[in-house]
């Protein structure tokens, strides 16, 4: 079976093994700690997980729009508050990363050779891109834990 990788990084999206996935850093997160930032940390929950949507979404159109452009690093992939502008803010950009996630793993599994270069990428592969997009959101979900923690909010299971 030589393509068994594609399967095993698929399912490194989901995170279930190495370290605690995304919706178990996010789950039951009381509204009024969302936007709170601990002493010492320069993000909220709330920076945090709209700032893993928006790199998500940004790699996504990078695997897939040949006119891709670039935004602006760092303003355009960070929220402008470190509060939501509600609990229904919250919840679209938890199901956007949620579905982003399964485009990731669609595309890897779908793609002819994600070994490939992508075509307006330069030498950037496919499967590169996917891995940034794991590691990026791994990096982001241990800093919601530590924040978590740090504001009382995180019971280890």
């Amino acid at each position: 079976m030589p393509d068994a990788w594609r399967s095993i990084v698929a399912a490194a999206l989901d995170a279930r093994e190495a370290h605690v996935p995304f919706d178990r850093a996010v789950a039951d997160l009381a509204p009024e700690l969302r936007g709170r930032r601990p002493e010492g940390l320069p993000h909220s929950a709330w920076a945090l997980v709209e700032h893993i949507r928006i790199t998500q979404a940004d790699l996504i159109a990078y695997l897939e729009d040949s006119a891709y452009a670039a935004t602006a690093w760092p303003d355009d992939y960070w929220p402008p508050s470190p509060e939501p502008a509600d609990g229904a803010a919250w919840d679209r950009a938890i199901a956007a990363v949620q579905a982003g996630r399964e485009r990731l793993k669609a595309l890897l599994l779908e793609l002819p050779d994600p070994t490939a270069p992508i075509p307006w990428g330069g030498e950037h592969t496919y499967l590169r891109t996917v891995l940034v997009a794991l590691d990026h959101e791994a990096y982001h979900v241990g800093q919601i834990v530590l924040l978590r923690r740090l504001l009382g909010a995180w019971a280890a299971r």
